[in-house]
C-alpha cells in the first residue's frame, strides 16, 4: 500500500527515470547499427560503455527514489542533480551535433524538454 502511496507521489520521477533507461537502450541500439556523423562528434564518445553505465546508475538512483520514496541526507537533491546533469550532457551533445550537420533532430528536442521538466518540477516544488 505505501509503495503505491509512493507511485503516485513520484510518478513523474519514475517517468523521467524509464526516460533515461530509453536513452542508454537508444544509444546501445544506435552504437550498434553504426556510427555518428560527422567523425569526432562528441556523441561518439557518449555512446561509449562508461557513459551508458553512467544513465543506468542515475536511472536507477531516481528509480529507487520514485519506489521508496527515500529521504535520507541530501537523497533527492543528489537524484534530481544527477538526472538534471545528465539530461543536460546530452540535450548539449545533441545541440553540438545538430549544429555540426546543420540540422535539427528529435533527439535534441526532447532531450531539451526533458531538462524543462525536470528543472520545472523543482522550481515548482520549492516554491
Amino acid at each position: 500500500m505505501k509503495l503505491l502511496k509512493n507511485l503516485q507521489r513520484n510518478y513523474f520521477w519514475l517517468i523521467k527515470s524509464l526516460e533515461t533507461y530509453a536513452l542508454g537502450i537508444y544509444f546501445i541500439v544506435l552504437h550498434s547499427s553504426g556510427v555518428f556523423t560527422p567523425p569526432g562528434n562528441v556523441l561518439e564518445y557518449l555512446d561509449d560503455p562508461p557513459f551508458i553505465f553512467l544513465l543506468g546508475c542515475v536511472a536507477t538512483i531516481s528509480m529507487v527514489y520514485a519506489f521508496w520514496d527515500v529521504e535520507y541526507l541530501f537523497y533527492k537533491p543528489l537524484m534530481t542533480a544527477s538526472l538534471t546533469l545528465v539530461w543536460l550532457v546530452f540535450f548539449t551533445a545533441f545541440a553540438f551535433s545538430d549544429w555540426f550537420i546543420g540540422r535539427f533532430s528529435f533527439q535534441t528536442m526532447y532531450s531539451f524538454l526533458v531538462v524543462f521538466s525536470i528543472v520545472g518540477q523543482i522550481v515548482v516544488k520549492r516554491g
